[in-house]
């Protein structure tokens, strides 16, 4: 087994002051595979363990492939050069998605992608940390480094209740109180959420036009996803990705509010249509106007038109990212923004107006 160890960081990270370097160190993996799996080839293992050092301390990682990631039904839709829609139902059986906690510690939680070496994040003891391969396997060196706010001003484009649905949906009525009967069974019932994601041309250049790059991220997104809404027992489940790899299918600016309005819009007029979806979230590489980095629709989560919102791909890394989408997908249903009396064991609440 390598050892672990740290030194000094030769390699800049974008955006990166300091990190650990590290040697995760496997531990012993449990096979849980049923007898026809078990005939299967499988690349990754259903569980996984690794040791890996943050802060000078070691901590051991228990992680479970995240089952619910993909709907039964989930399909991709990219263009050709010539504008035809090209849609496919992969059948993907086996993935490298992970979700899991830190031993012996009740509030730990860890969203890790497998793929090549370890990347994501985990939270132990009140402190979140990044990790991140510098090589192309779990055992190479790996970057640990604590998650640090960013310090300009980032945020969400809900200033007031102009983009809340006047829905005469049933379910408004349990969130009038939160004692009544209804709102406790409620929150206690495991809910299934199928998003859609939409990833516009401009993020698809940004990766060098690679679908298999942006099919990574936008997986690692909604893994975080739902490692934020298990607590309230909302699983999310992608049911489909889409890529405007020739052009995009909506009008898009950096001016948010225009951009949600036309995605919503063509939500309900094309692609609900072709596929089912109780959400839709576009990712952009539009640099949003001011500080906004995402917007959506209140209330909207079981409207045609409105259950949607729009994502700027404003970090390099996706826990960042995903954090927004869970926040905008929040507002979707129904949540507003945390006041300043918010306490959160991790520090930030996923509702809160401004991230930094």
């Amino acid at each position: 087994m390598p050892r672990q160890g740290t030194g000094n960081a030769s390699k800049k990270l974008p955006g990166v002051e300091q990190y650990e370097i590290v040697y995760p160190r496997k531990l012993h993996t449990v096979h849980k595979r049923d007898v026809e799996r078990s005939k299967e080839e499988t690349k990754y293992d259903d569980t996984l363990e690794y040791g890996i050092k943050a802060n000078g301390e070691e901590v051991i990682l228990h992680l479970q492939k995240n089952k619910h990631l993909l709907a039964g039904d989930y399909t991709e839709t990219v263009y050709s050069d010539d504008g035809q829609q090209i849609t496919t139902s992969p059948q993907i059986k086996d993935h490298c998605y992970y979700e899991g906690y830190i031993q012996d510690e009740a509030d730990s939680t860890a969203s890790i992608s497998a793929c090549k070496g370890l990347s994501g994040y985990f939270e132990t003891r009140g402190q979140k940390y990044l990790i991140e391969p510098l090589g192309t396997s779990d055992r190479d060196k790996h970057a640990v480094y604590e998650f640090v706010e960013d310090k300009s001003i980032k945020t969400c484009g809900v200033v007031n209740s102009s983009w809340e649905v006047n829905a005469s949906d049933p379910i408004n009525n349990i969130f009038k109180s939160s004692n009544s009967p209804e709102m406790k069974a409620y929150l206690k019932a495991k809910k299934y959420l199928e998003v859609y994601v939409v990833a516009d041309n401009i993020m698809y250049k940004k990766y060098n036009k690679d679908v298999d790059t942006v099919r990574q991220r936008i997986f690692g997104i909604v893994n975080f996803i739902n490692t934020v809404y298990k607590a309230i027992n909302i699983y999310v489940a992608l049911i489909g990705l889409e890529i405007w790899t020739d052009n995009d299918k909506c009008s898009l600016s950096p001016i948010a509010g225009s951009t949600l309005d036309s995605f919503s819009k063509w939500r309900n007029s094309d692609l609900l249509k072709r596929k089912r979806n109780d959400n839709a979230q576009l990712i952009t590489g539009h640099d949003l106007e001011g500080t906004t980095i995402g917007l959506a629709f209140i209330k909207s989560i079981c409207s045609d038109v409105y259950s949607a919102g729009i994502i700027q791909d404003h970090s390099r890394n996706e826990i960042a990212v995903g954090a927004t989408m869970a926040h905008e997908m929040g507002h979707n249903l129904g949540m507003s923004h945390d006041t300043k009396d918010c306490t959160c064991h991790s520090r930030v609440c996923v509702m809160t107006d401004t991230v930094r």
